[in-house]
């Protein structure tokens, strides 16, 4: 009996199951192609998607080398301003030291003549206080006595002459007389 009501039951599940499979099938079939539909135009929208992305890549490429290229002008530019103004800087330093130069040698012109002008008064200064404590009547008095004793002598000069004759010697006379 149990084993009627197994197979009864069993024919009855399989009825239902197999109207509810044609009805899940048919209505599954529904599903995939919705499904399909659905994923066409996800495909689609993908395209446009990548399509808007290409031209957003492109016109991104397209800012940065415009971007590139004004970065790279305002470089040189800043470049170019700052040798200009190194350049300045040099030119006005050598100025600077060429006024110093001058100065500077102007003042050591000045100081080397204020050195000679205070050298010459120290050197009459020496020769007068020499000149004052000096007494040069002693040298003069040195040569008076000099000369009297000078004129005071009796001089004669004496003029002596002498002649000698010499005997000529000849060749063989060289070697027995040397």
């Amino acid at each position: 009996m149990n084993l009627i009501k197994l197979t009864t039951n069993t024919i009855l599940a399989l009825a239902f199951a197999l109207s509810a499979g044609a009805a899940f099938a048919q209505e599954k079939e529904e599903s995939v192609n919705e499904n399909l539909n659905q994923a066409g135009q996800n495909v689609e929208n993908v395209g446009e998607n990548l399509q808007d992305a290409g031209k957003s890549l492109g016109n991104s490429i397209k800012n940065t080398g415009e971007a590139a290229g004004q970065g790279l002008e305002n470089t040189g530019a800043a470049v170019e301003d700052g040798l200009q103004d190194a350049g300045n800087a040099i030119e006005n330093n050598y100025n600077q030291a060429e006024q110093e130069v001058k100065e500077t040698a102007v003042e050591a012109q000045e100081n080397i003549n204020n050195a000679a002008k205070a050298a010459e008064a120290e050197v009459a200064e020496t020769a007068a206080a020499i000149e004052q404590k000096s007494n040069w009547g002693w040298l003069g008095l040195l040569g008076l006595l000099g000369l009297f004793g000078l004129a005071g002598r009796k001089k004669e000069t004496t003029v002596v002459a002498e002649r000698r004759d010499l005997e000529s010697l000849e060749r063989n006379d060289r070697t027995a007389r040397s």
